[in-house]
């Protein structure tokens, strides 16, 4: 069985990523410790993007595909964008507030340059 959502996830409430205030893909939100340490692992696909709050590094060990790492200042502006593979540890980015990670490639496919603004808003 294919996982394409985190493990930890509910499907109570749903959010969207929104890009320079555009709407454009699902987005699940780890709101607590477990769900920040946890992440990703135990998927093997993702379908849409991870918003990790209160996060300003994070590591691929354990991932069985690359992430594209978008790195979110406390206003929403994004500070760094980087593709990394499995089994990194990825350098801090120390005026990043959140990370929000995807599948690589997704970031270009939604233009996310450093400077865009990122949010995240509950699917009506």
């Amino acid at each position: 069985m294919t996982t394409f959502s985190p493990v930890w996830a509910d499907e109570r409430t749903e959010y969207v990523l929104t890009i320079d205030g555009e709407p454009t893909t699902r987005v699940w939100v780890a709101h607590t410790r477990k769900e920040r340490n946890t992440g990703l692992l135990g998927t093997d696909a993702l379908d849409g993007a991870l918003w990790i709050k209160a996060c300003n590094w994070v590591h691929t060990f354990g991932m069985h595909y690359a992430l594209d790492l978008v790195y979110v200042g406390r206003r929403g502006r994004v500070v760094a964008v980087a593709t990394t593979p499995p089994g990194r540890l990825c350098l801090p980015r120390l005026t990043a507030h959140a990370t929000v990670e995807m599948p690589a490639g997704m970031a270009a496919q939604l233009n996310i340059t450093r400077g865009s603004v990122v949010g995240v808003k509950a699917r009506a």
